[in-house]
């Protein structure tokens, strides 16, 4: 064949290519020109029978494809921060044949539209036939999940895909295989729970680190979806690098809409737990360890189980071999036994744990009302990791964790969702009554008792003003509600725990600018001698 019949060829496959686009994906145009008067709309249907999957298989916003919920044939559209046409985008579609149209009843995209969770009703036709779709807008990015079975405690193969539509994102779509699990413990009995999710490759997404380590948390018992997504990232960006080691010694969420096997989730926050990695322990060097406390029970002393493990913790960190994790057990079991044999030996109280850290944590959890956390000498849902120092000795380390019960909600186990909103009041404190600095502060050290105080006056002063806290607020406040999001995360989950839309979350707004003037008020009281601080505890049962 010459150089002529191959060009001749090659043309002739590009013409039959540009054919079939034609055909099969049709001309693109703006959203704006879709949309038909509601008469003319109507017309067209009921001169038409209804189809299922005939017509389309596919349509792309901007380029994108579209999410779809095949049980309620819904597209959903996420609208990226820094497109101005975001609200008119180009429309493309995916057709199974020749003269399919596609058609918007009556309305566009407006922020009211988003805001309200309504549905756009939408439809694609031909001469004899359409197919019925709604169409879902929100400003917040989507992650679908194609798991291979059905959800449980173990893990099942999935395939991962991600919409980012922030403005700063480099790329748009990413997409993985892995494994996703359901995670929690109470919170499992929840309709709508959370999950574990394991990538084949790290990936930093939606502006957090360089991870495969996920977790998927679902909000169910939060009557606003604020509380454990607020206060981790306020640990992060106010208290988690406050450490001698200059660990960031903290974790953040970031609020998405979750599809699994085709179907719409609701509102979730996608975020990552710490890890050794992350706190610079190795199994292999020996060099710490992260310990997770999974349930109430006083330090004085430790309970050893018949396993030969430490009733109510488990151990985070990756483990090399048997001897390894006996290993690690006595070195926690070391540490608390020194805090009760060592109660007025301040030397070795401040050697064992990083200061600027425990105060960060004891001034936080009071702050956020953890009673979930702390309970007087009880502590529960927070991590704990041994550091060796350069000296060979252990330092240990406090990370927040589970948050959802703060800000004035508790845990009632006969309650619904085993929640009861605001049944603190702001001026509850939560203090908690055990640890190394405890007993610090209740020897009377000036030098620990005056940096207690001052860093809560220069949190005050900055990361926990009244403007900073606001300013995180009013955003998360956007990106919950502006979204649409958490309508329909009520409309998938009745049962769940909710506010009034018009609440959305002043309520919560109002509590934490009132908890953070009874904390000052608290401190006032603390440095003019008018408050006993800290109670001395002198025992106690075991809580649930």
């Amino acid at each position: 064949m010459g150089r002529k019949q191959i060009g001749l060829a090659v043309l002739s496959l590009l013409a039959m290519a540009f054919m079939w686009l034609f055909i099969r994906v049709g001309e693109s145009d703006r959203l704006e020109n879709y949309i038909l008067d509601e008469a003319v709309y109507d017309g067209i249907v009921s001169g038409r029978r209804e189809c299922d999957g005939e017509l389309l298989k596919e349509i792309m916003f901007g380029g994108e494809s579209l999410f779809y919920d095949r049980m309620s044939h819904t597209f959903y559209y996420s609208v990226p921060e820094d497109d101005e046409h975001g609200y008119n985008p180009v429309v493309t579609l995916r057709k199974t044949g020749g003269g399919v149209k596609f058609s918007v009843r009556e309305e566009g995209i407006t922020d009211e539209l988003v805001s309200s969770g309504r549905k756009i009703t939408c439809m694609a036709y031909n001469d004899e036939a359409y197919e019925p779709y709604t169409l879902v807008v929100t400003t917040l990015p989507l992650m679908s999940i194609e798991a291979e079975g059905y959800m449980s405690d173990a893990d099942v193969q999935m395939e991962m895909t991600l919409f980012d539509n922030r403005a700063d994102t480099r790329v748009r779509s990413w997409e993985s295989a892995g494994t996703i699990s359901r995670r929690g413990r109470t919170t499992r009995s929840y309709e709508k729970t959370g999950y574990k999710v394991e990538l084949s490759k790290k990936l930093s997404l939606l502006g957090m680190r360089r991870d495969d380590d996920w977790v998927l948390y679902a909000g169910y018992n939060d009557q606003e979806k604020i509380r454990n997504v607020f206060s981790c990232n306020l640990w992060k960006n106010s208290c988690a690098m406050n450490n001698s080691f200059g660990i960031d010694n903290g974790v953040e969420y970031r609020y998405i809409e979750l599809f699994i096997n085709g179907m719409y989730e609701g509102l979730y926050a996608f975020g990552y737990k710490i890890d050794d990695k992350q706190m610079g322990v190795n199994a292999g060097a020996d060099n710490g360890c992260i310990y997770k406390k999974v349930n109430y029970c006083s330090e004085y002393p430790v309970t050893w189980t018949e396993e030969g493990t430490i009733q109510d913790y488990e151990i985070s960190s990756r483990q090399l071999s048997a001897d390894r994790e006996a290993e690690k057990w006595k070195r926690l079991c070391e540490f608390y036994e020194g805090i009760l044999n060592h109660q007025d030996d301040d030397a070795w109280l401040l050697e064992s744990i990083d200061l600027d850290n425990s105060i960060d944590m004891h001034l936080f959890l009071n702050l956020v009302q953890g009673e979930d956390n702390a309970k007087g000498p009880f502590t529960k849902n927070m991590y704990i990791t041994a550091r060796k120092t350069e000296e060979g000795g252990y330092r240990y380390l406090y990370t927040p964790w589970d948050l959802d019960i703060t800000w004035g909600n508790i845990w009632v186990f006969e309650e619904h969702n085993y929640t009861v909103p605001y049944a603190l009041t702001p001026e509850d404190s939560v203090i908690w009554t055990s640890g190394s600095l405890y007993e610090l502060l209740c020897n009377g050290n000036r030098e620990v008792r005056e940096r207690y105080l001052a860093r809560y006056r220069e949190l005050r002063a900055g990361a926990w003003s009244e403007e900073a806290l606001l300013e995180q607020l009013d955003s998360f406040e956007a990106q919950i509600f502006d979204s649409g999001a958490y309508v329909r995360d009520r409309e998938r989950w009745v049962n769940g725990s909710y506010v009034a839309d018009e609440t959305r979350l002043s309520t919560f707004k109002q509590y934490v600018l009132e908890r953070l003037a009874a904390m000052d008020d608290y401190f006032d009281r603390i440095e003019s001698g008018e408050q006993d601080f800290p109670p001395r505890f002198s025992g106690g049962e075991d809580v649930d």
